[in-house]
């Protein structure tokens, strides 16, 4: 059996494929965000609310404190209603953040796309706590000479728990909490959108599959490109299909935030 995207024999060999759909991948996703944020701001009428204060003549940087205040406000309140889960969902977000941008194996596949990106090279993490292991011992010499100090990471010895071995543990820990919160909600009979099931259940099992690649889990050319492949791909279907599942979230929070604060802080009273 062949795919109709190139000669690739199903089973054989993913990574090719996946690498193939990558830039299509993009495109279904522009096009979904598009009309997502299109419709965001054509459907939105703005009601006019009479307020009893007034925040005109403030000045710029209380403008800008407000801003930061508006972004702020939605934590604070779940940190106060719902510690435990709104804590889980704001540390997977920075974990998440770090693996997707910070991880080099991920930052050499970003620079390939956008050259500029190289940029952020030196702010690399690497897979393995190795690095930092030997920068924080300084007891191992390489084998041979090399005109680039043994361990030169900007990260230095806090590498030992910043890397992406035990970024992805605490990552699949934090999924299966969220997941796990999911499924109580569904036991109490509320109602949950597929979308969110499809975004955290696909992410869980990409960190997974991206995990056992980079640990050579089997070890063996044959299962490693297929499990790196497997891994792009299940990442491709989570891009193309972002603009329509909870995952969108990431860019409706801050259009929402940017709304409420001009219409709360810019335009207060106005219509």
């Amino acid at each position: 059996m062949q795919i109709p995207f190139g000669l690739y024999p199903v089973g054989l060999n993913l990574y090719p494929l996946a690498l193939d759909l990558f830039i299509p991948t993009i495109f279904i996703f522009f096009a979904g965000a598009s009309y997502r944020v299109t419709r965001y701001f054509v459907t939105y009428n703005k009601p006019f609310i009479v307020y009893t204060t007034q925040v005109r003549g403030i000045t710029q940087g209380e403008k800008i404190k407000e801003l930061f205040n508006t972004f702020a406000n939605s934590s604070k309140v779940g940190i106060k209603r719902k510690p435990a889960t709104t804590a889980v969902g704001l540390l997977m977000h920075i974990v998440l953040i770090l693996i997707i941008f910070l991880l080099a194996q991920h930052m050499i596949f970003w620079a390939y796309y956008i050259p500029p990106y190289q940029i952020l090279f030196p702010l690399a993490i690497p897979e393995s706590s190795a690095d930092g292991q030997l920068a924080f011992f300084r007891g191992s010499t390489p084998y041979t000479s090399t005109p680039y100090p043994f361990v030169h990471d900007i990260w230095g010895p806090l590498t030992i728990i910043l890397n992406g071995q035990y970024l992805t543990y605490l990552l699949i820990i934090f999924l299966a909490i969220y997941l796990a919160h999911k499924f109580s909600v569904v036991v109490e009979r509320l109602s949950i959108r597929a979308g969110d099931w499809w975004f955290f259940v696909l992410l869980f099992v990409d960190v997974v599959l991206g995990f056992l690649a980079t640990s050579h889990i089997p070890n063996n050319v044959y299962w490693y490109d297929n499990l790196l492949g497997a891994h792009i791909l299940v990442a491709e279907i989570i891009i193309a299909t972002l603009p329509f599942t909870r995952g969108f979230h990431m860019f409706e929070f801050y259009l929402g935030k940017l709304r409420e604060w001009y219409f709360m802080i810019m335009r207060r009273g106005m219509k």
